[in-house]
């Protein structure tokens, strides 16, 4: 008789599967995901991957979700941690940076591949999913834009709390791409304390008088 798998088996092979999916989506790019490359690289069967997901769309939905809520994760640890306003938006920062560089594979099909968004899937039967990465990703925005709020004060616009908000994401995506691509070596013998600058300037920048 077939002996049921356990909870933490299922979730331990769900996990397989998508750290699975996601080095193919990585090097094939996601049109290079499918059932069959997927379960050659797992061992498994086609059919049995079936058991754990409805196909492969759901499957980078998934993997997506898992990136964003190890990001909000790190992100409200350090929020949570730091009571004085500047310290933690340094500390937030400085957390997006290294995810960013020490998870450059979610990091890459997070923000970096044109990889299908929520928008994308609404009116779909994979809508429901897509709109857990949403959420997640809407509560990481709140959070930022709440944070920098603090070091501009109760009286910054929003529009202009907006406006910086896209203006460090893009500095930081900007960084994190040169770093992982390994591109800013050639360009500063220090790329850490070339950061390190850069972000005390955006910092000194939001605390400043509007």
């Amino acid at each position: 008789m077939k002996i049921a798998r356990g909870k933490k088996e299922l979730e331990q092979i769900r996990k397989k599967i998508l750290e699975s999916a996601l080095d193919i989506i990585v090097v094939k790019g996601l049109d290079g995901l499918t059932m069959r490359n997927l379960a050659k690289k797992t061992g498994m069967t086609a059919p049995n991957l079936y058991n754990y997901f409805s196909n492969k769309d759901e499957i980078y939905i998934h993997i997506v979700i898992r990136g964003f809520e190890m990001l909000y994760a790190d992100l409200k640890a350090v929020c949570d941690t730091h009571e004085d306003k500047t310290r933690r938006l340094r500390a937030m920062i400085d957390t997006y940076m290294t995810f960013g560089i020490n998870q450059p594979r979610y990091y890459d099909i997070m923000f970096t591949r044109p990889t299908p968004k929520y928008n994308d899937y609404i009116g779909t039967p994979l809508e429901k999913i897509s709109e857990i990465e949403y959420k997640i990703s809407m509560d990481i925005a709140a959070l930022a834009l709440e944070t920098a709020k603090d070091v501009m004060g109760p009286t910054a616009e929003e529009t202009l709390l907006t406006q910086r908000l896209v203006q460090i994401w893009s500095l930081m995506h900007g960084m994190i791409t040169l770093n992982n691509s390994q591109v800013m070596g050639y360009v500063a013998q220090s790329p850490d304390s070339v950061y390190k600058k850069i972000i005390d300037e955006f910092i000194d920048s939001l605390a400043a008088k509007i």
